[in-house]
């Protein structure tokens, strides 16, 4: 675990042996894992990863490379204001991210795109990107996000979607057949607004149980004075 005014950069030592990585509180730090150009690293073991008040950093991993994350669970940025993305890949590599169950990102205003940027060759293909374990996605105040991963992904085993204040957010992840509807927390005005493939596609605004009486904006009476 990290938390360190003054630190630049984190030793990339023993990252094929990594279980569990909490960088906080490095105001200073521009990238959690500064990866040389044309490599490639394992980190296979890496099972949780929380970033918080990082507010200098612009990317958790800096170059486009080819990194394994078959066993990454959990998922949590916060208080991040200058990231732009968390993982740009090789072109036309995709790690899949077989395990991840948790997305958490808050309040970081920058992100545009989660876990992937594609190259300007690869930005309007439309591959469905898998995520078979993913089950939670909480993402609040993130006015400039626009993906995930890519246009269209698919979350077989999604069970509960919290989202609030991600505006520029048009889609969800499509999800299985036959399975529960995922309950899904988010204002009305952006739920009236996402775009959707069919049923075709298990992606339709019914099959999801959608929540947001609490997030409705009540009119005022006319001539009503905020104070």
């Amino acid at each position: 675990m990290y938390a360190n005014a003054s630190i630049i950069s984190i030793s990339n030592d023993g990252w094929d042996r990594l279980r569990w990585c909490r960088v906080e509180r490095c105001p200073k730090l521009l990238t959690v894992f500064p990866v040389p150009q044309h490599s490639e690293y394992t980190f296979r073991g890496l099972h949780t990863f929380w970033a918080s008040q990082l507010l200098s950093a612009c990317y958790i991993w800096n170059m486009p490379v080819q990194v394994y994350f078959s066993n990454l669970n959990f998922l949590h940025l916060d208080h991040c204001p200058m990231l732009v993305h968390v993982l740009p890949l090789c072109l036309g590599y995709w790690t899949g991210l077989s395990g991840l169950e948790t997305l958490e990102i808050v309040y970081c205003g920058d992100l545009t795109e989660v876990l992937i940027r594609l190259s300007p060759e690869l930005q309007e293909q439309d591959e469905i990107k898998e995520f078979r374990e993913l089950r939670r996605i909480h993402l609040h105040e993130l006015p400039m996000l626009q993906r995930i991963c890519g246009r269209r992904i698919f979350a077989p085993k999604l069970e509960t979607i919290k989202i609030r204040g991600c505006w520029s957010l048009g889609r969800l992840p499509a999800i299985g057949h036959n399975t529960k509807p995922p309950k899904v927390d988010c204002e009305k005005e952006w739920w009236d607004n996402l775009e959707w493939d069919g049923l075709e596609e298990n992606h339709h605004p019914s099959l999801y149980e959608p929540t947001h009486s609490l997030y409705c904006k009540a009119q005022l009476p006319r001539g009503t004075v905020l104070r």
